[in-house]
């Protein structure tokens, strides 16, 4: 079992109005269960771009607005116009942000959103002509791309909430992997990761190994950037429920000459039962888990399929799932 301390801390940039502080334009704070779940283990850096620019709480609202090509952001209520102030605390903001492993946005605001964010033909009365990231986080974005980056209402879901956590962690372990510079550390790194790379992209791990096998000794600086990018890519999407049977098998069959063959038998219907979707990807992870104890103990390190994250950052399952539903009046 890996301890918390086995991890790394991540630092995430969030938005204020996410469990902080009361920030939003209407005075109110937001609940999020993944940002409870994450502020005792991670170190947050947080940020409410309108409060920084001088709005106030509450305020009126903003919005984008799309004329002759050039985009701006008003307050249609006041008429002010605010472009020149977000435009240069943003460019201030990440001039002085420290190193950052992901980000946690408001969906929906026009300056800290990521997707869908509407954008008007005009301040008031005005169709919706596009849709598409706020202000701030629209230069994030560009600086940041390919880092771990949701919206709070996203995170909701089971998947996209593994998924980034999943890149959190790693985005994080190989931050501090960049700062030893060290050709050993990124070889470590590589080596420790190949099961979770294999099954996000196979062919882009691949590429990943001929770099580092071409490596020069000693210092790492001359292939740092482009180890990056390819982690960026690889990353960017998980494999599907094929590319994880195919990584299971693989895990197994690195032990399996030591499995009874009940136990191959076992875990080959097991498989199956997964492909055909009658059990889900925790089920297949805690048998792979209870095989890599009992086989490959001394190991676990190089198993980060199994253990990306923390376990207390698992999402917790139906709360009513064991509720006694014959009992009277239930």
């Amino acid at each position: 079992m890996k301890e918390l301390s086995d991890f790394p801390r991540p630092r995430i940039l969030v938005s204020r109005c996410l469990e902080f502080d009361n920030v939003r334009y209407n005075g109110q704070v937001i609940h999020s269960q993944i940002v409870r779940d994450l502020e005792p283990i991670v170190d947050f850096i947080k940020v409410c771009p309108e409060v920084e620019i001088g709005l106030g709480v509450p305020r009126e609202p903003i919005r984008i607005v799309k004329e002759k090509g050039n985009y701006r952001l008003v307050q249609p209520k006041t008429g002010r116009d605010v472009t020149r102030e977000m435009d240069d605390f943003t460019d201030n903001f990440l001039s002085r942000l420290e190193d950052v492993d992901g980000f946690i946005f408001k969906s929906g605001s026009p300056t800290i959103g990521i997707r869908n964010i509407k954008v008007y033909s005009g301040e008031t009365m005005a169709p919706v002509v596009e849709r598409g990231s706020g202000f701030f986080t629209k230069k994030i974005l560009d600086k940041y791309a390919g880092y771990p980056m949701e919206e709070d209402d996203r995170l909701r879901n089971y998947r996209i909430r593994h998924h980034f956590l999943t890149q959190l962690y790693t985005f994080a372990d190989f931050r501090q992997v960049k700062d030893s510079a060290l050709s050993d550390e990124m070889l470590k790194f590589n080596k420790k990761n190949a099961f979770l790379f294999s099954f996000y992209n196979d062919n882009t791990y691949r590429k990943m190994c001929d770099l580092l096998e071409n490596k020069p000794n000693g210092a790492a600086y001359g292939i740092i950037p482009a180890y990056e990018e390819m982690l960026k890519e690889l990353m960017q999407k998980p494999g599907d429920p094929e590319s994880k049977a195919a990584v299971a098998q693989k895990i197994v069959s690195s032990f399996d000459s030591s499995m009874s063959s009940s136990e191959k038998e076992f875990f080959k219907n097991h498989l199956q039962n997964y492909l055909e979707m009658r059990i889900d990807e925790d089920a297949l992870t805690e048998v792979l888990r209870l095989y890599v104890h009992r086989y490959d103990a001394e190991n676990l390190d190089n198993y980060t399929i199994l253990y990306p994250y923390p376990d207390v950052l698992r999402m917790p399952g139906d709360s009513k799932r064991d509720k006694d539903y014959w009992s009277e009046n239930k």
